[in-house]
């Protein structure tokens, strides 16, 4: 949960009213990767933590994305094409994707902001109704204007588990290949649940921690929290 203040003005896009729509699977761990064909959900929840320096951090959070068709799912940061959809008769199966857009951002009063454009794959491998495993790798450049640009490879694995019809627990953790950063490599890793309200609504609550430390890169150091609580209201129409 990297710190940034994510507004976004955007015209939300109504699902068609000619027929009915078909939303996706309320359960995290057999849900797909992307939105079902002309599905929106819309995001929205609050950070709170501490940066390196132990300064107080709060973040809101808004997010909206949008199936254009069930194998692609747009938002404010990119785009993301299923290309290997579950199989829905048989278990375990795999679901994989390719996405890109941008990927990050960090604040500096000294250099100017500096963004993350990038692309890689997702998977998830559900293993069963209520176990599931998520992976990852990306590529990402860093843009900034009075610095030559940065690099970075990202790796990144996670877990979901269903110990309820209701509550699903996750894990996840990332590894960086920083290239030109103070740093040569950073983790951080994150756990939480996901409550489920009814078929569109949910409630998410996690931890979050990230040994990066921006102030070495030049950025301010409240761009990033090394710990972080958050909670989320996720709602599909």
């Amino acid at each position: 949960m990297k710190y940034s203040v994510l507004s976004y003005c955007l015209l939300l896009l109504a699902p068609c009213a000619m027929a009915e729509q078909v939303y996706s699977d309320p359960n995290p761990v057999t849900r797909s990767l992307v939105l079902q064909d002309e599905e929106a959900v819309v995001i929205a929840g609050v950070g709170y933590g501490e940066s390196h320096n132990g300064e107080s951090i709060t973040t809101p959070l808004i997010a909206f994305a949008y199936g254009v068709t069930d194998d692609v799912t747009i938002g404010p940061l990119g785009v993301r094409y299923r290309f290997n959809a579950f199989d829905n008769a048989s278990m375990p199966n795999l679901e994989l994707a390719a996405e890109g857009g941008l990927m990050g951002f960090y604040e500096s009063k000294d250099f100017g902001d500096s963004y993350a454009v990038g692309a890689g794959i997702s998977g998830k491998y559900r293993v069963s109704t209520e176990l599931a495993l998520t992976f990852g790798t990306h590529y990402a450049v860093w843009l900034e204007d009075e610095r030559d640009n940065r690099s970075e490879i990202r790796a990144d694995v996670g877990v979901l588990y269903q110990v309820h019809p209701k509550l699903t627990l996750f894990a996840q953790g990332e590894y960086r290949e920083l290239n030109d950063f103070y740093q040569d490599n950073s983790m951080n890793a994150a756990v939480g649940g996901i409550w489920n309200l009814s078929r569109r609504s949910e409630i998410t609550f996690a931890v979050n921690y990230d040994d990066f430390e921006p102030a070495k890169d030049g950025y301010d150091d409240d761009t990033l929290s090394e710990c972080m609580m958050g909670i989320s209201y996720t709602y599909r129409y």
